[in-house]
Parts: structure tokens; C-alpha cells; sequence
């Protein structure tokens, strides 16, 4: 088997994540919005689109353990970026760790490779992944126990603020697709929804309050995989 580069851990900080859901809101109002907050952002890179196909087990407990809220659990997904959604180019699987209110993110870059939805199913981009990760364990052996449960894209755009502190992304254009469709066209669904994010470290979370007031809308537990797996599945597994 091909030996695939890779960089095995991308982040490894603990950080708070706080979301904001604007449900009927304008992506550029609220773009301004972060424009004109105290803490001086700006935007430091491009507009590009996400692409995700999250795991779950048998049962669903990524999905079950966040409708529950349990403080310590995980997810699973392989993202990649692009404007054609069919063509993943250089992934990287990403096991994603709720810490109470916290976060921290594990990463296996797969540099080089290259799957395509067009022509392959996620079942079988699951079975070629699990041969692209003996070379990490901890992901091969979870994606072992684990299949495709969710795919989903959205658009994202980045800003910094003035300390270089505290960073905000805002996702818009929120698309779902269900990966057992052999056509997944034929299953998307779309939300307006536009999730605003404040990342930031957990040291910094007393000044974060007053910055937190400056953005117009609630703070809110918004999950993609949750929304998403509600919306293909009708609340089948709630």
C-alpha cells in the first residue's frame, strides 16, 4: 500500500467555541456586524467552501451523546475544501473533543489523496480511508467501528480580531446530504440558518463576555451533525 504524507496532530489547544445562530438573518449584515465590533476585526483569508462526511456507530451515540449534552464526548468526520462537493482533494480526518465547555481538535492530514463522489459511494471512501490511516491508529481503529452517517457543506469566512485573541468564522449556505443516496443531489436539504463562531482560548474567556455582548443575536449549542442528521432522518433517532 502506498505510504501516505501526513501531519498527525494539527491542534491541539483547548479553546472555547461559542455560536451564535442567526436563523433569518443576511449573511453580509452580519458580516458588517463583526466589521464594527470594538475588537477591531479583520478578515484574514478567502471566502472557501467546507465539505464534511461525518461517522457515527451502529447506534448513532456521537449523535445521541451531543442530544443529550454529555460533557465529554467526540466526533468524527473527513473535511476537505472545494467548490465541487464530489471531489475530495487532500482531507483530513478530524476527531473533534467536547471537554465540558470546551474544545480541542485532533487532525491526520491525508496530503496526496484524492477520493471522488461522483463515481465512488461514501461506503467505499470509508473502506479506502480505513487503509489511508494504519499509519495513525487512533483514527484507523475508530473509523473501523464507525461508517457514514452525514454529509454536509457550507461556505465559511474568517476574521481576526485586533489582539489576535479571538477569531470568528460565519457559515452560510448550510447544505445536507445523506450519503446512502447513490445520487446525493437527490437527497440534499438546505437551511438559511448562518452560524457565527467565536473561537478563542480558555484563559481569555472573561474579556470574550464583553466582546460576546457586541454580537446582536443568542448564544446558542448549534450542531451541524445534530441539525443535519434531524433534518435527512426526521428525528428517527432522537
Amino acid at each position: 500500500m502506498e505510504k501516505v504524507a501526513n501531519k498527525p496532530i494539527e491542534d491541539t489547544n483547548i479553546r472555547f467555541e461559542r455560536k451564535f445562530l442567526f436563523e433569518n438573518g443576511h449573511t453580509q449584515d452580519i458580516i458588517q456586524s463583526v466589521y464594527r465590533n470594538s475588537y477591531g476585526f479583520r478578515e484574514i483569508f478567502h471566502r472557501r467552501k467546507v465539505n464534511n462526511i461525518y461517522f457515527d456507530d451502529s447506534n448513532y451515540n456521537f449523535y445521541k451523546q451531543n442530544v443529550e449534552g454529555v460533557a465529554n464526548r467526540k466526533k468524527l468526520r473527513l473535511r476537505w475544501y472545494g467548490e465541487d462537493t464530489l471531489a475530495i482533494e487532500n482531507p483530513t480526518v478530524e476527531i473533534k473533543k467536547k471537554i465540558g465547555e470546551a474544545g480541542d481538535k485532533d487532525s491526520f492530514r491525508l496530503k496526496g489523496v484524492s477520493f471522488d463522489l461522483a463515481n465512488q459511494t461514501a461506503d467505499e471512501v470509508h473502506r479506502l480511508l480505513v487503509g489511508k490511516t494504519e499509519h495513525y491508529r487512533p483514527v484507523h481503529e475508530a473509523l473501523k467501528r464507525l461508517h457514514p452517517t452525514l454529509i454536509n457543506t457550507y461556505e465559511r469566512r474568517y476574521f481576526l480580531s485586533f489582539c489576535g485573541r479571538y477569531r470568528i468564522t460565519v457559515d452560510f449556505n448550510q447544505a445536507f446530504y445523506n450519503p446512502n443516496y447513490t445520487f446525493l443531489a437527490q437527497s440534499q436539504r438546505k437551511i438559511n440558518a448562518i452560524v457565527l463562531e467565536l473561537k478563542y482560548a480558555v484563559a481569555d474567556d472573561n474579556e470574550a463576555r464583553e466582546l460576546s455582548q457586541q454580537i446582536k443575536t443568542r448564544l446558542s449549542k448549534n450542531s451541524k451533525y445534530v441539525n443535519g442528521i434531524n433534518l435527512l432522518y426526521h428525528n428517527d433517532l432522537a
